[in-house]
């Protein structure tokens, strides 16, 4: 079903809803229906949503508000007792629609949705914040239940991909295209014609081919028009080659394990020479306990680096992640290592001995060399991880996306994003 199909459902369930509610002798007056990309970026940044994929940016996803007539007086209706046979009657009318009121705190009682993960939606990996302004550091797993955003580098410039609207940027990086001979002429439209020259230049300097224009292409571009040793600019950053011999290995489809990489990895394996990381301060509890120490004996004046459960709040830059995890490993090198996610699959540290590494040690080494060591922990994390190769292998993304994220995945959709990243890197196109 086309989304438009769904948002034509969507409101028609919604008439049904209101006019339940006026059978109820209440007085129903909308809120947002329809949300800009930029307005959810803003909301990203400012914490209140958990990343860029909303129902609203849809339009299959509103908020109301209620008022009953009394004594001549609207009243705003805000108990739950009082809207919980809305929500059951919204619930009822379709298995995808959901209530806000169901949601942990139960707060949002006036949201009306369809569920985001019901229907295969070739936009949704579009919907990035403004790459200024944020980007991924990690997405969701398991241990960590929602993507995590942070402000890029100083200095970083745009990412550019097929569609994008930085017309200045598009021109810069066309004009060195052209100088390059990769491409005819610059238009300052980044259409098909600079995505294929785009791919083509990466290919050609052992870059992976998904023809988006982020930091490492900007590097090699700019070394290749100095006239510098592209070669030496990229000699730790994965190529395709990497890619095809792991996907070989595991006996997938490249294109299949290209989808992996560009929906799953966070784009950069290394910061500033060092491994990228991400320290989880509730995962540094458990294995504070596992090395049997008692994290509560020691979490006194370490509230940022040391807690019993999962939080966004403590997360900073690659700076800052390195000062919480040598502040960890001042307390137990071995734990703290154990307790972040590390490389390019931000695979946690705990792994180590499952994956087959001899040590903690020598896996932290290992992700300190090349990014095709951190593809290489991906993989064994990947034959590790019982039914993972198999769905993928059958292109199962919703097994694959759950086996990988955990049961939260349709949050973000990882089984759309992969699914149209495949069909695109299939199709001899980027994603």
């Amino acid at each position: 079903m086309a989304l438009i199909h769904e948002q034509a459902a969507f409101l028609r369930d919604l008439r049904r809803l209101l006019e339940f509610a006026e059978g109820r002798r209440l007085l129903v007056t909308g809120g947002e229906l329809e949300r800009s990309p930029e307005a959810q970026a803003r909301l990203v940044q400012q914490g209140r949503s958990p990343g860029m994929d909303d129902p609203h940016l849809r339009k299959c996803a509103i908020d109301l508000n209620f008022f009953v007539e009394r004594e001549g007086r609207p009243e705003w209706v805000y108990r739950r007792e009082e809207l919980e046979p809305l929500g059951a009657f919204w619930e009822g009318l379709d298995p995808r629609n959901r209530w806000g009121g169901r949601r942990e705190g139960g707060l949002d009682l006036a949201h009306f949705e369809r569920d985001l993960g019901a229907w295969p939606s070739s936009s949704t990996s579009a919907l990035e914040p403004p790459v200024l302004e944020r980007e991924t550091a990690a997405v969701a797993t398991p241990e960590r239940p929602a993507t995590v955003t942070q402000p890029p580098p100083s200095g970083q410039r745009p990412a550019l991909r097929r569609g994008s609207s930085q017309r200045q940027e598009i021109l810069l990086v066309q004009e060195k295209l052209v100088k390059l001979g990769a491409l005819d002429r610059a238009d300052g439209e980044f259409g098909p014609a600079t995505e294929k020259a785009v791919c083509a230049f990466q290919r050609q300097h052992q870059l992976v081919a998904d023809g988006v224009v982020g930091a490492k292409t900007w590097a090699v571009l700019d070394s290749a028009v100095a006239g510098g040793a592209a070669a030496a600019v990229s000699s730790r950053w994965l190529g395709d080659a990497d890619l095809d011999r792991a996907a070989q290995d595991l006996g997938v489809e490249p294109a299949a394990l290209r989808a992996v990489y560009k929906v799953e990895s966070n784009g950069r394996g290394f910061a500033e020479d060092l491994p990228k990381i991400l320290f989880e301060g509730h995962v540094f509890w458990r294995q504070l306990k596992n090395h049997g120490r008692d994290p509560q004996a020691l979490a006194g004046g370490n509230a940022d680096i040391l807690y019993p459960k999962w939080t966004r709040e403590h997360y900073g830059g690659q700076a800052h992640e390195r000062d919480r995890l040598r502040r960890a490993e001042a307390m137990h090198e071995a734990a703290a290592r154990e307790s972040a996610s590390w490389g390019l699959f931000q695979i946690m540290g705990y792994h180590w001995q499952p994956l087959g590494y001899p040590s903690i040690n020598d896996f932290v080494d290992s992700m300190g060399r090349h990014e095709r060591d951190q593809l290489e922990a991906f993989c064994r994390f990947m034959q590790e991880t019982k039914g993972l190769v198999d769905a993928l292998r059958q292109l199962d993304w919703s097994s694959f996306a759950y086996k990988y994220n955990g049961p939260g995945y349709r949050q973000n959709t990882y089984d759309d994003k992969l699914r149209t990243a495949y069909a695109r890197f299939k199709t001899g196109g980027s994603a």
